[in-house]
């Protein structure tokens, strides 16, 4: 996924087809979707396009959101390991790489924080209020990180995506959906520490205040019709 990504983007790149092609024989895709940057963003990744075999770039006409990519992502995947990887080069792709095998056994992985390097206060304060919110709400407990690395068995993501009622939210808050559903169905999740690097280009979004509220909104949107499901109502 990349937004305004020109600084990072070529480098992300060479190290998820690195990283992935050190695999035992296993063949992938690399895709770049351009969630509508206004920078080089589109015209490196036509570059890449070019240059590796495995990358596809998929562009959006205009910023949709974060979750738009993740659609995007799920409608042009075609093998059966998925994993959707920010260009902003704060998580190493090596350790994303590593952790690929787990999904023999697994449905799913998600990666848990060491730190957050580089956060404001705000941005801290609004994280750790988020994942309070999402371990009571919705009962998950086991996990300490909700919106940093997921690795899925494209199976699993069909189920979800496909199925009754879909996806239902379109925000940052997408990934936490996703998991919450895949728990209801009784799906095989592995937590997996990693790391994250200070970001050094660019500028993120999550911590906007109206994405703030935005996601907020979201969960708690979700977490109505969530338990009028599990009522039965």
């Amino acid at each position: 996924m990349a937004y305004n990504e020109e600084a990072t983007l070529a480098e992300a790149t060479h190290d998820v087809v690195t990283a992935l092609a050190s695999l035992d024989g296993r063949a992938f895709e690399v895709l770049i979707v351009d969630d509508g940057s206004s920078d080089r963003t589109a015209a490196i990744g036509r570059e890449l396009e070019a240059r590796y075999p495995e990358v596809r770039l998929i562009q959006h006409g205009q910023n949709r959101g974060p979750g738009s990519a993740l659609v995007t992502g799920f409608a042009e995947s075609r093998h059966e390991v998925i994993c959707f990887h920010a260009a902003d080069q704060q998580l190493p792709f090596a350790e994303v790489a590593a952790l690929i095998p787990l999904l023999d056994e697994v449905d799913l992985v998600i990666g848990d924080r060491t730190a957050r390097p580089g956060y404001t206060p705000l941005r801290l304060l609004s994280s750790q209020v988020y994942i309070g919110l999402v371990q009571l709400l919705f009962g998950l407990r086991r996990y300490r990180d909700f919106n940093f690395l997921y690795l899925y068995r494209k199976e699993l993501l069909d189920r979800i995506v496909r199925g009754r009622p879909g996806l239902e939210t379109s925000g940052v808050f997408m990934p936490t959906e996703i998991l919450v559903k895949a728990v209801d169905l009784g799906a095989r999740i592995a937590p997996a520490t990693v790391t994250c690097l200070p970001r050094e280009h660019g500028v993120a979004t999550c911590g906007r205040p109206q994405v703030i509220l935005h996601t907020v909104s979201e969960m708690f949107r979700f977490w109505l019709s969530w338990q009028r499901r599990r009522l039965g109502l």
